[in-house]
């Protein structure tokens, strides 16, 4: 697959990259449609460097197709089109079941 790859600073590169894999029950794999990248993402292009290997993906927010799914993973299938927020979620706290903003 392709991916947004930060190579120095101030300088990213689309590359190919292994396609992800399912490692844990919980996992899915999605089929990128669209995504860009945002301020959080800009920071990593010039201020945090020192953070960043050459090599490593960015980029957030993207929407796509559900290609593959854990074992654990009951919500989404197959096929669903699906938006992948900014935020982290459990997936189990009070909020998230309150309101099931976050997948």
């Amino acid at each position: 697959m392709k991916a947004l790859t930060w190579q120095a600073s101030n300088t990213v590169s689309v590359e190919e990259v292994p396609d992800p894999q399912i490692q844990e029950p919980t996992d899915a794999v999605i089929r990128v449609t669209s995504t860009a990248i945002c301020g959080s993402d800009l920071h990593l292009y010039e201020v945090l460097t020192p953070f960043m290997d050459k090599g490593d993906i960015i980029g957030h927010e993207p929407m796509g197709i559900v290609e593959e799914v854990g074992s654990a993973v009951t919500h989404i299938k197959p096929g669903d089109r699906v938006v992948i927020p900014f935020n982290v979620s459990c997936g189990h706290c009070f909020m998230w079941v309150k309101s099931r903003v976050v997948v």
